[in-house]
């Protein structure tokens, strides 16, 4: 017999399984023994559009009225291969009524080691950028779209972001920020489900909801960079806060 939060974990793994099929355009899955033993039900073929699996999934994870429940559903979480290397969740920090929420693409090494999101190099350059246009770290939210850190820094897998992504979704439906900051092309890819690139995504405000979005470059990503290549993707970044700014500037 499983236990409750097993059979949670079970569902939460299942759902985030079919939304990624979904988004790769599947619309259907053939059922075999072992899935026909699962669902317990008759017919050939399971529908991924309306599945009641996810709807169960749903219920089985219930509606947290704050991030602090979020935190508890997330548990010590192991839906993925993550967890095998990581030393913290890094969950997000902020004020849950942040009318300005940053999303980054996962944690690196020294979020890892320190348990909060943007530290480090990377963080001091946020910082600078936030300072910049006049914006302070404590007034906004930040997260990432996958909460623990990938082995060596890699890009997270569509497997592991589809597993993080219900309670991305959480903390986006809680804090219910009117402008959102999205950090690189795997943070704006993944929130404005296209795969059009960074370069085209920037410069424009995008609808998500009632929320809008303004997409610009990871500040590891520039860190990366050197020189004069340096100089003109800063440059450009600093076209992004200015839209950023003069969106913010609404909510303030």
């Amino acid at each position: 017999m499983y236990t409750d939060q097993e059979l949670i974990d079970i569902l939460s793994r299942l759902s985030s399984w079919l939304s990624l099929q979904r988004q790769l355009g599947v619309e259907a899955i053939a059922r075999g023994h072992g899935v026909d033993t699962f669902l317990r039900s008759s017919g050939d073929r399971v529908s991924i559009k309306g599945s009641k699996m996810v709807e169960k999934q749903r219920e089985g994870l219930g509606t947290p009225d704050g991030l602090k429940e979020v935190l508890d559903l997330l548990g010590d979480c192991k839906r993925c291969e993550l967890y095998i290397e990581r030393h913290h969740i890094i969950f997000g920090e902020g004020p849950e009524d942040a009318r300005l929420l940053l999303l980054g693409e996962a944690p690196g090494r020294e979020e890892d080691l320190q348990g909060r999101p943007f530290v480090g190099a990377s963080g001091e350059l946020l910082n600078k950028m936030l300072a910049a246009i006049d914006i302070s770290r404590e007034e906004v939210y930040i997260t990432n779209i996958v909460k623990c850190r990938p082995p060596h820094n890699r890009t997270p897998r569509p497997e592991e972001i589809s597993m993080c992504r219900p309670f991305l979704e959480h903390q986006l439906r809680i804090i219910d920020p009117p402008l959102i900051l999205a950090l690189g092309r795997v943070a704006a890819q993944s929130l404005l489900n296209t795969s059009s690139s960074l370069r085209s995504l920037r410069g424009r405000l995008h609808k998500l909801g009632n929320t809008r979005v303004v997409v610009t470059y990871h500040p590891s990503y520039l860190l990366r960079q050197r020189g004069d290549r340096q100089k003109e993707l800063k440059r450009e970044a600093w076209y992004d806060l200015q839209l950023l700014e003069r969106e913010y500037s609404k909510y303030r």
